[in-house]
């Protein structure tokens, strides 16, 4: 991915010129960017390769019988090591910038392509917290009486009820609450260290702001919510953090998915327009190597400015209805998404694998033969029962203990900029403002980690 500022390209680049704007720039949206502030910083040592190991000791199993005087007590079990691995990525993204477009433009190109880079990165971290955070097996769906997330119907939305479940689960799991006493040093006495203040330990959720309002309507009626701005003895607050209720520490994010279903509910696809619903996309049936059956089929989108998996399809069934045959996927048009596309020839998420990765609007994709990939799409919104029933959003709540993950950096973000005549740019034409790091995000124990998925009443 790169991005290039000339003087005619983008178009409204001419916007930008003197005797047409004022002097102020417009601001963007703001985002509240707070998934990875959440994260224990880790360092990965250079020429350790790109894979992480962290390492701990299961619990032993506790004596079930008195000791009997001289006897030595049996083996009751043997030391277990348990290991969480993860691969690094590495990410970054590129503006280049033509000398005529720094000429003719009023504002400061240098400074404004580093402050866009700034947000891209830090979107890009956040985004890639969250994909582990949903990767999670530790999830609460809807109210806690479905244990999917194509079950949940618009009447759960969440109650005291759900987050006592929620934080009493937690608490049943043996999960330390975020700073405990034993996330503080600690003096000669077992006190707290000069400059420490021991506070109650909490868990900490990290949600949208419909379910922020939604809890706010909650608390409405019984007088629990305290408010940011009212806790006592100077509590450390994170980023974005609007209150407390019920004990559980509530960050607020706009920067968090929205899962939504993309086409109908109706299973069965014909070629044509509009396919599955989806409004936009054409499904042909053409030559290649796919064998006279029925293949399932799911499609999700992204939108380019956040890149969560967030409209996600049912899965549909096509017949080819003939031999050495593929199925044609002509995308919807409208900029501004790009889609993935997964495709098996049995039932069920597990065995549909991504066929097309990031297609961009508009393009035509021919799948000729089953993929074999090993990544299979995210679960969709609800697909059967009443239209009336049905939540038009899914929202997750992240509820968090101690130590539950890491963001473990290898090279940490970095910018650069390039500029000066060489053999490419011989007339000096063009400086490259960039940036790159190789971390990933690391989900440390699953049980410190409990993803809610949640409908809303906003």
């Amino acid at each position: 991915m790169a991005n290039e500022i000339t003087s005619s390209s983008p178009a409204s680049l001419s916007y930008d010129r003197e005797k047409a704007v004022a002097a102020k720039l417009l601001q963007r949206a703001y985002l509240r960017l707070v998934a990875a502030s959440i994260c224990d910083k880790v360092s990965q040592p250079k020429g350790t390769g790109t894979t992480v190991y962290f390492i701990r000791y299961k619990r032993l199993n506790v004596p079930l019988v008195p000791l009997t005087e001289g006897v030595a007590p049996a083996n009751n079990g043997s030391l277990v090591l348990e290991q969480v691995t993860s691969s690094l990525d590495q990410w970054g993204d590129k503006v280049t910038i033509t000398d005529v477009a720094q000429l003719t433009t009023l504002h400061p190109l240098m400074q404004i392509a580093q402050t866009l880079l700034s947000d891209n990165a830090q979107r890009v971290i956040d985004r890639e917290v969250q994909i582990v955070m949903l990767a999670g097996t530790n999830v609460f769906y809807g109210d806690g009486s479905v244990t999917s997330r194509s079950a949940i119907t618009q009447s759960m939305t969440i109650t005291d009820q759900t987050i006592m479940k929620a934080t009493l689960l937690m608490s049943d799991n043996g999960v330390p609450p975020r700073f405990g006493p034993s996330n503080f040093k600690e003096n000669a006495s077992g006190g707290p260290a000069s400059g420490e203040q021991m506070v109650p330990g909490h868990y900490l959720a990290i949600t949208s702001g419909n379910i922020r309002r939604d809890i706010m309507k909650m608390a409405t009626a019984s007088n629990m919510w305290v408010n940011v701005t009212q806790y006592q003895n100077a509590k450390r607050t994170y980023n974005g953090e609007v209150g407390d209720y019920l004990g559980l520490r509530i960050v607020e994010t706009n920067f968090i998915p929205k899962f939504s279903r993309l086409g109908n509910k109706t299973a069965a696809a014909s070629a044509g327009s509009n396919a599955g619903g989806i409004t936009g996309l054409t499904l042909a049936i053409g030559a290649g190597s796919l064998s006279n059956a029925t293949y399932y089929w799911k499609v999700t989108r992204k939108d380019l400015t956040r890149g969560f998996e967030e409209a996600i399809s049912i899965e549909h069934s096509t017949a080819t209805g003939a031999g050495s045959s593929s199925l044609s996927f002509t995308l919807p048009s409208t900029a501004g998404y790009v889609y993935n596309i997964y495709l098996g020839s049995s039932s069920g998420d597990a065995n549909l694998k991504l066929a097309v990765e990031n297609a961009a609007a508009g393009s035509v994709n021919n799948i000729t033969a089953v993929p074999g990939s090993t990544v299979t799409p995210p679960p969709s919104n609800r697909v059967a029962g009443n239209d009336a029933t049905d939540p038009d959003n899914i929202h997750p709540m992240y509820i968090i203990g101690a130590e539950a993950l890491a963001w473990v950096g290898l090279q940490q973000l970095r910018t650069s900029v390039v500029s000066g005549a060489d053999k490419s740019d011989p007339l000096d034409q063009t400086t490259v403002i960039g940036y790159k790091f190789m971390a990933k995000a690391c989900r440390l124990d699953e049980t410190r980690l409990l993803r809610l998925e949640l409908p809303s009443a906003f």
